[in-house]
Formats: structure tokens, sequence, C-alpha cells
């Protein structure tokens, strides 16, 4: 066997294995040896991102990546705020819905789930309906244009990486939560099925942006991956609205946004480039404060050229973009 082969070998199994070895890890702590769930899934995601970040380095999705951008401290600040503002708005959000739900009796009656059928059985329609809410939060995001000017922060960025996974607006937080959260806790899902949806939501999640080969197969049919995600940050329109599902491509494929292009993988990312037909640069500010302040102007993103976030050219990012003329060539709608 031939070492090419050992390291696609490697490269196939790398993803189910990442992906299944967190999950096990996180429900063998949680349910075998007790040890509280949100802790334990907050202990095992940093270890994830630590065994990712070595592996952006010794077996990269594209090298190119791997270069500074100017963009680590404002990825790492957005970064940490997004996790203490998720946390303490999904306290709040769901506090306000349970009031809602004891104080008003016809919320009660949406108590439909059939919560005395196994866990097991529960698991994956509960991830399912629990992942409607953020899928509408996140193609609002890309469609509403007041919206858009928030999330857009997030696909600023000039390359994809586990450190910039957490790059988003306050804003686009807090309005991601107050509309992914309402559905599947009116219809009464469990409180296990959201602990199994939060750990598929965080390291199904940070492997979207890992910037490591993950070929991911037939995986990419039911599932939000890398191969997926990478065109949803694309600078072209038609390919960046798409796969909206932060979990699976369920909804996606009902509502017709489930894209899947097998034979290639988009490497320029972002918004700022010039050299693709049709497309408008968004002038999204390099600097921090600028870029969460100008969002809530009148005018949106104006940052002046001087400061805008430099990105890498077609060359640079190991493939030009030979399909910029033709946005669509190729893409398998669902």
């Amino acid at each position: 066997m031939t070492i090419t082969t050992l390291r696609n070998t490697f490269s196939y199994l790398l993803y189910p294995t990442l992906l299944t070895g967190a999950l096990a890890l996180w429900a063998i702590m949680w349910m075998r040896f007790g040890w509280d769930a949100d802790i334990t899934m907050q202990l095992v995601y940093w270890a994830f991102i630590a065994v990712l970040l070595v592996l952006e380095r010794v077996h990269p999705f594209e090298p190119a990546w791997n270069r500074k951008d100017g963009q680590l401290r404002n990825d790492i600040i957005l970064s940490v705020v997004t996790i203490a503002l998720s946390g303490f708005a999904t306290v709040v959000c769901l506090g306000a819905l349970t009031w809602a739900i004891k104080t008003y009796q016809p919320l009660v009656s949406l108590q439909i789930w059939p919560a005395h059928l196994p866990l097991l059985v529960q698991v994956i329609p509960g991830i399912v309906l629990w992942d409607l809410g953020n899928h509408l939060a996140h193609r609002w995001a890309h469609l509403v244009p007041l919206l858009w000017r928030f999330h857009s922060l997030h696909h600023s960025a000039p390359r994809l990486s586990v450190i910039n996974a957490g790059r988003f607006h306050p804003i686009d937080i807090v309005k991601s939560v107050i509309i992914g959260s309402p559905i599947p806790v009116l219809i009464g899902v469990p409180a296990e099925i959201a602990e199994w949806y939060a750990a598929f939501y965080l390291f199904a999640g940070i492997l979207t942006h890992a910037n490591v080969k993950l070929p991911c197969g037939m995986f990419s049919y039911f599932m939000n991956t890398p191969e997926l995600h990478r065109w949803h940050h694309s600078p072209i329109p038609v390919e960046t609205d798409t796969n909206y599902g932060e979990v699976t491509m369920f909804w996606d494929r009902l509502f017709g946004s489930y894209v899947y292009r097998s034979s290639v993988s988009r490497r320029n990312v972002g918004l700022g480039h010039t050299d693709v037909p049709g497309h408008v640069p968004v002038p999204v500010s390099a600097r921090l404060f600028e870029s969460v302040l100008q969002p809530l102007t009148p005018a949106s993103h104006r940052a002046i050229a001087e400061h805008r976030i430099r990105y890498l050219p077609p060359g640079d990012a190991g493939v030009a973009m030979a399909s910029a003329e033709q946005p669509n060539s190729g893409l398998i709608p669902g």
C-alpha cells in the first residue's frame, strides 16, 4: 500500500472518527459516569479544538488558510463573546419560554412530543426538530437585508479555521437563540434531546470550519459537513445562499436549498473579492470595533478601503475560481 493510499484512507476515516469520538466521549462521561452534561460538553469541546488545531497544521485542506490573515485577534475575541453571550441568551430565552408555558394554558396544549418513547427513538427526530429553528434563523440571516448586515461579519472571514467558527456579531447570536429555541420547547421536546442537539451542534459545527482534509462522502447527504459549508462561505451569492442547516440537511432538502458539489471544494471564501463576476464586495472592516459598530449604522458596512479585510487572491488559495463565470456549474440541488 502506497503512502498516498494510506493518506487518502486516513482522510476518509477522519471525519466519522472525529465526530463519533467526541460524541462518544461526552456521552460516556455524562450518561455512564454521571458528570454534568453541560460542563462535560465544554471540556470535550475545548479538547476537540486542540486536536483540530494540530490537524490543521499537519493535514490541512488548504495550506494557504494557515497563513496569517490579520483577523486572529478579532476571531478570538468574537468567539469568546459568542460563547458567553450564547449561553446567557439561551438561559434567558428558555427561562422566558418556561414562564410562558406555565402561565398561559394555550401554550401548555402544544406539549405534543411523544416523550413516553425510549430516548434512543426520540434522539434523531428531536435533533431534526431542534435544527428547524436554527435553520430558519440562518436562512433569514441571509435573505433579510437587516439581518444579513450582522451575519455578514461571520462570512467576511477570508479563510476557514476552527479559530473563526465562533466569529459572529453579538446581535446575530441573540437573533439565532430567539428564533431557534421556541419551536422544540413549545412542542415539548425533552431536555435530554436538547443536550444531544447541543453536542451535535458544537462538535459537527466546529468541524465545518476546520481547515483539515476531511472528505465526507455520504455524510454530506444528510449532515452539515465541511464540504457543504465551504460552499456556503463562497463569495458567489448562488453558492452562499444554500445549506443553512446547522446540524442536518433535512430542512434544506425539504425547502430546496440543499446543494452539494461533490467533485471539488471551494477554496476562496469571504465577501471582499473583486474578481468574481456579478459580485459586489461587502466592505467589512478589519478593525474589531468598526466591524461590530458599522452594521448598527443606517449605511451598514462602509469601511474605507484602508480598513477593509484583505482577501486571498484566487491563486493564493490553491486554485483559481475557474467556475466563477458559471457559478451553477456542477451544483447538485437536493
